[in-house]
């Protein structure tokens, strides 16, 4: 029998396991060591018997906790949907879980059911990145079920069936005619868009800020389809942002909404390709508009293979978009935004890409060549070696500011993608990446907050001057630059510490999200705040 590289070690029978936790499902939660070696073996990292209601931890000899052994699935029919429905979801995993996607086992009540399973993607490691399932359940009499991890599966297999007939019209903008929504406590120990903590363990806390301005309800598909006919309101990756809500706050909400505006972008899609375009109004060839992370996530959760080949055709197309990623100084255009946009389309081509993850690895390995090579050398004759931010010229960003400078808000997009980098690759760039994200938030931290503590709109570098942030809707995206700086840094720099966690009570004070477009923003990398700061 083929076994799961790390399965947890159940203490009693399957079945028996099933009914004593079904309604009462715990998970542990605990930090994935793929960010940085030597920021894992910190002994300040979160401890995850303190962060959430843990089910028992289950660890490796190397002492690694990995996930519990079974999720429940909560199921939710839409208006009108009843009896027998075949349900779609997928199981994201984290790194060495699972290696064999016959090694799940699906009930339905306490019985095993027959169901249809297949790995999604692989880790580094070659462990799997989720399992996708296909099973049929009574909706009218079955409100979960239960997925065990690391069981050899019992229940029998069926054939796959075509996705489109599990959702409620064939366009997939009104959702599946069966939602599964998974904990926040699983998707995060999973680490399915990136590190987090679940708010459950937060909750309440110096870090619990990001509430008021991320309210999933309010900016929902209903007020995105009551604008996106414009293309300001498309910026910033709005399927990421809600995924990432999904999986910090959990609940149907923006789990609908990630799904729903997945399936919005890749239907305006055409072509394959570099001769890929988008149907983003009046965005067909603007980098910042060009989005693989949300496709990669929304194929995670579904197994649905038009969006893995959708995020590889953004990735393919940005790779024409933006193919100097180099800054050659003055007027050369260049800025945050696109230079993390486009290395977050090749990381995340590359991870569920299942034909073309080495071209899109060298891509992504260029690209961050590329961004070392700005960080180091502007401005010209600039020596300090401990904090640089990626400094261009305001006119390379289109402002007219008329000195050289960075974006500390924008920074966080950037800093996202070197974070998921590290993620994915192993070696000197890899290692390059993380000293990078130190002296990025060194820089934002020293200089780009003001006498108030309040962060600038643009950071003068080298120079005496700064520009104001006359709206209070940037706290969170330096707070976010600055705690990977703490993270990667080994966590022991308590000037980090603070000048993040001085932002982060400003955002809890004083920050707002007056429009669709402000909540894309400060809600997509900024959220996962938390997982680098907690104690």
């Amino acid at each position: 029998m083929t076994t799961a590289l790390k399965p947890g070690n159940p203490a009693t029978s399957l079945h028996s396991r099933v009914h004593l936790h079904r309604h009462k499902f715990g998970v542990a939660l605990a930090l994935v060591c793929a960010a940085a070696a030597t920021a894992c073996s910190s002994p300040n990292e979160p401890n995850p018997s303190e962060l959430v209601d843990a089910a028992p931890t289950q660890t490796t000899d190397a002492g690694e906790v990995v996930l519990p052994s079974e999720v429940t699935v909560q199921l939710m029919p839409q208006t009108g949907v009843s009896g027998t429905q075949l349900v779609n979801f997928a199981i994201p995993l984290s790194p060495g879980t699972l290696s064999e996607a016959s090694n799940v086992e699906v009930l339905v009540g306490d019985s095993p059911a027959t169901a249809y399973r297949r790995g999604l993607a692989n880790y580094p490691d070659g462990s799997l990145r989720s399992v996708q399932i296909q099973v049929e359940v009574d909706v009218d009499t079955t409100s979960e079920i239960v997925v065990a991890i690391g069981t050899e599966a019992t229940g029998g297999t069926r054939e796959l069936v075509d996705i489109v007939q599990t959702l409620l019209d064939p366009s997939g903008e009104t959702g599946p005619m069966v939602w599964t929504v998974l904990p926040p406590e699983w998707l995060s120990k999973a680490q399915l868009a990136g590190p987090s903590i679940p708010h459950s363990a937060f909750t309440g806390s110096d870090l619990d800020a990001w509430t008021s301005v991320c309210d999933y309800d309010k900016w929902n598909t209903e007020a995105f389809l009551a604008v996106n006919g414009t293309r300001g309101p498309w910026l910033y990756d709005r399927v990421t942002t809600m995924f990432r809500g999904y999986q910090v706050y959990g609940g149907q909400s923006p789990l609908s909404s990630a799904f729903r505006e997945a399936h919005l972008y890749r239907n305006g899609m055409m072509g394959t390709g570099t001769k890929t375009r988008i149907g983003v109004p009046n965005a067909a060839s603007d980098v910042k508009y060009h989005y693989a992370q949300g496709l990669a996530l929304h194929y995670l959760l579904t197994g649905d293979d038009r969006f893995r080949e959708a995020a590889e055709n953004v990735a393919l197309r940005m790779s024409e978009l933006w193919p100097s990623p180099g800054y050659a100084g003055g007027a050369d255009f260049w800025i945050e935004r696109h230079a993390g946009f486009s290395l977050l389309a090749y990381v995340w081509a590359a991870a569920v890409s299942d034909d073309r993850s080495g071209e899109f690895e060298s891509l992504a390995d260029e690209a961050i060549t590329a961004y070392f090579d700005v960080q180091a050398t502007y401005p010209i004759g600039y020596n300090d070696t401990e904090a640089r931010c990626f400094a261009h010229s305001a006119d390379a960003h289109g402002e007219g500011y008329g000195y050289i400078g960075c974006s500390p808000w924008m920074s966080a997009i950037l800093t996202d993608a070197l974070d998921a980098y590290v993620n994915l690759r192993s070696g000197t760039l890899a290692d390059t990446a993380r000293t990078s994200l130190v002296q990025l938030g060194r820089a934002v931290a020293r200089d780009g907050i003001d006498d108030q503590g309040k962060p600038y709109y643009w950071m003068g570098v080298d120079v005496a001057t700064n520009e104001v942030d006359s709206y209070d809707e940037h706290w969170g995206e330096p707070a976010y630059v600055i705690a990977l700086a703490y993270h990667h840094d080994g966590r022991q720099d308590a000037e980090l510490l603070a000048a993040a966690k001085g932002l982060v009570s400003g955002l809890a004070t004083s920050g707002t999200s007056p429009h669709v477009r402000s909540f894309n923003w400060q809600c997509r990398s900024a959220v996962m705040a938390p997982y680098y700061l907690a104690p």
